[in-house]
């Protein structure tokens, strides 16, 4: 008799564990997304398109949380969005089921500052001039740059006629403005070392310089500027 209580309480604990739900973590719809363009500048349309799967159940709605800590305030498998400051920007999706499963995936989209264009025209520095003994003698120094460029000339060495002169390319109704430096037409010792920036905020400039070289024609050098207008940088093209 006790035998079978035994046998019978053992088939109801066995049956009991059987018919208890089991929560199936691999149930749950697999939340995830992609974006474009991969790394989006500031102020640029990104597109966040979901590529969620759930292998049990359909998945009946996607909802976004574009910055990372409010509300799911926006739905559907696509949706648009941009930034409008360079970091690491949180974005969250989250999936519901049929069934009444759901998940959040969670990434970090990289946001980067837009990058800098070359002024247009870009700016044209000319030199003219012949060498002579112990240096130079200039007939020409003039710079063409699109109007509202600020144009600066520093001069380093014994007899520069100024150390440093700057001027701002005024819009005259055409493409270009041509600014001449009529104060460095002149002789020029050797040592003597010219640089010529031209800039504009947010955009790529230009930097020039000459050295004076005894017994050898000057020695001119072109490079860029970038953006801040104080960096000298390899030109794109180059």
């Amino acid at each position: 008799m006790q035998l079978r209580r035994a046998l019978a309480r053992a088939a109801f604990a066995l049956a009991t564990l059987m018919a208890a739900p089991v929560c199936d973590a691999a149930a749950q719809p697999t939340a995830s997304f992609v974006w474009f363009p991969a790394e989006p500048h500031v102020g640029e349309t990104v597109s966040l398109a979901s590529t969620s799967t759930d292998t049990s159940s359909p998945i009946t709605s996607q909802a976004w949380d574009v910055l990372g800590s409010g509300p799911f305030n926006q739905s559907g498998p696509v949706v648009e969005t941009s930034f409008n400051s360079p970091g690491q920007h949180l974005v969250r999706l989250l999936v519901a089921s049929a069934d009444g499963s759901s998940n959040i995936a969670a990434e970090l989209v990289p946001v980067s500052d837009p990058p800098a264009l070359e002024l247009l025209p870009f700016p044209i520095v000319r030199f003219a001039g012949n060498g002579v003994r112990g240096g130079v003698k200039l007939r020409l120094l003039s710079v063409e740059a699109p109007p509202g460029a600020l144009i600066t000339l520093e001069c380093r060495g014994r007899g520069c006629p100024v150390r440093l002169q700057s001027r701002t390319a005024a819009s005259t109704g055409v493409g270009t403005v041509t600014v001449v430096f009529h104060r460095f037409e002149r002789f020029l010792r050797a040592g003597v070392s010219l640089e010529i920036r031209v800039s504009k905020a947010g955009q790529i400039g230009r930097d020039t310089r000459l050295l004076v070289r005894r017994d050898k024609p000057p020695r001119r050098i072109d490079a860029c500027l970038s953006s801040l207008g104080n960096v000298v940088i390899r030109c794109p093209s180059t």
